[in-house]
């Protein structure tokens, strides 16, 4: 079931996945309207959505042009689908234009309101709080209905599991419910009424389509549970200060706030210089840079090249960067396949010079600080290329770690950066099916498809000591982290290459 479900969700990109939830919950809502279980006419939740979509897309374009910044026209849709959700739907013209002046709002701030190219705010929540402090409309985030809450459970959870959010939206829930009762407690309402009030507060709707944007998440794990819990805490808990109160925009804001404060936001240049061949299926992309990049060694980065007739995956990717920090250019090891996606072909159709853009660094794909802690590498295909970055790393810093790499590969001819692992003297398993002699002779093969419990032990009989590292598809990292958790390693740490 799990296998299928990252088969199915890893066609599409998180944008896509976005404004597909958010169609169906749409439509989902104007069904409901059409049997009297919500309170809205059908006209009107057409017209209010028509509006939002139509205006949206027109103030981007429009600020894009004003800012001369190439414009993303998905996430126009899926910020007005997500106004659709906070603001009562109107047939009137007057209710149709403050709809019209809050995606004006919403879509500005993506320009206006931006440090180095990155806006700071979420869209939607910033729209939100302008319009209610003018005064014109409020938002009343009637997506808080019970008769939607296991549709927006449903889609909520996909996303999140999809952009691997999951904890962050555990954090945020597990800080807002006992938050929510125990006020209603305070405030002389039962224990059963405080419950049952809960499906009547946007908790799912807001972690899911909202708070797990990563343009304004910071760039490490632990930075974003602290933003989910300052949400959650900022949204549940009452109080009203002059013009401002406890809202879910408002909270938000704040935690936007906050994330850009904890984190490096900038709006790179990257010029292309050259690609070279891997391998028959793995190419690799090189990019120098008009300002230095800080990263670490085992992160990603996000690239966006626009392109016409973009398929379901769309326009952004991210990629482990191969190097170290130190180095004038950026590389990327890249799997193609023999039928690319519209971004991979648009990729591989670079010329010398063309300048794409990143908009973002992050991952917590990290070695330890205590160098003396022996690891684990267990790496599935093009998985390899975060600990190319960590193995170039500490060969840089002449540091001696007692390392020992899985490698699985489907041929040895697969087998890419075999010079670099070979230089770092790690010792390497490769697990594949083909009888093909390895680069080394040092090298262990492994001859089968998968490593069992068993095996490990053999191969490494201290791995009870070993900090564990899994990088690769998501099904492989599954079950290697299943088998390790059997081996009661010291440290997991995960890195799913899930097609994002």
């Amino acid at each position: 079931m799990k296998q299928m479900l990252d088969q199915q969700l890893n066609r599409v990109s998180m944008y896509r996945l976005l404004s597909i939830t958010l169609t169906c919950l749409w439509g989902f809502a104007t069904l409901l309207t059409l049997i009297g279980l919500l309170p809205y006419s059908p006209v009107a939740m057409i017209a209010s959505a028509t509006v939002l979509v139509a205006s949206s897309y027109g103030f981007n374009v429009l600020f894009g042009w004003l800012f001369s910044v190439k414009t993303h026209d998905e996430s126009s849709f899926i910020t007005a689908m997500i106004l659709f959700f906070l603001f009562i739907p109107s047939a009137d013209l007057a209710g149709l234009s403050a709809l019209a002046l809050v995606a004006m709002i919403a879509m500005g701030s993506k320009y206006v309101l931006a440090v180095r190219g990155r806006h700071i705010f979420n869209p939607a929540a910033i729209g939100a709080v302008i319009i209610g402090l003018l005064g014109v409309t409020y938002a009343t985030w009637w997506i808080a209905t019970p008769v939607l809450t296991p549709v927006t459970l449903l889609f909520a959870f996909l996303i999140l599991y999809k952009t691997r959010r999951l904890k962050l939206g555990l954090v945020f829930l597990t800080t807002a419910i006992p938050l929510i009762i125990l006020v209603a407690l305070v405030n002389g309402q039962s224990l059963s009424s405080a419950i049952t009030s809960i499906p009547s507060w946007p908790l799912l709707f807001l972690v899911g389509f909202m708070l797990s944007e990563p343009l304004t998440l910071p760039a490490r794990k632990w930075q974003r549970y602290v933003i989910s819990a300052v949400v959650a805490i900022l949204f549940t808990v009452p109080f009203d200060i002059g013009i401002l109160s406890s809202t879910p925009a408002f909270a938000l804001v704040i935690g936007n706030l906050v994330g850009f404060l904890l984190t490096q936001r900038r709006h790179l240049a990257l010029v292309f210089k050259e690609r070279i061949q891997l391998s028959d299926s793995t190419e690799e992309y090189t990019f120098t840079t008009k300002q230095p990049i800080n990263y670490i060694p085992g992160q990603y980065m996000e690239m966006t090249i626009p392109h016409a007739h973009k398929d379901g995956r769309g326009v952004r990717r991210i990629f482990s960067i191969v190097g170290t920090p130190d180095e004038s250019t950026i590389r990327f090891g890249i799997k193609m396949y023999d039928r690319p996606s519209s971004f991979k072909t648009a990729l591989h159709d670079l010329k010398p010079g063309t300048i794409v853009t990143a908009t973002g660094i992050g991952g917590d794909f990290i070695l330890p600080k205590d160098t003396t802690t022996p690891l684990l590498l267990i790496a599935g295909g093009i998985g390899i290329t975060p600990f190319i970055s960590h193995l170039l790393y500490l060969r840089k810093k002449n540091v001696a770690t007692d390392i020992t790499l899985i490698y699985f590969v489907s041929t040895i001819k697969d087998l890419v950066y075999a010079n670099t692992i070979k230089t770092s003297g790690i010792r390497v398993i490769v697990v594949t099916t083909d009888k093909n002699s390895l680069p080394d002779p040092n090298w262990i093969l492994h001859s089968a498809q998968r490593i069992a419990v068993h095996d490990i032990t053999k191969y490494i009989p201290d791995i009870t000591t070993r900090s564990v590292f899994i990088s690769g598809p998501p099904q492989m990292v599954d079950d290697m982290k299943h088998t390790v958790k059997q081996l009661h390693a010291k440290h997991i740490t995960c890195d799913y290459f899930t097609g994002y």
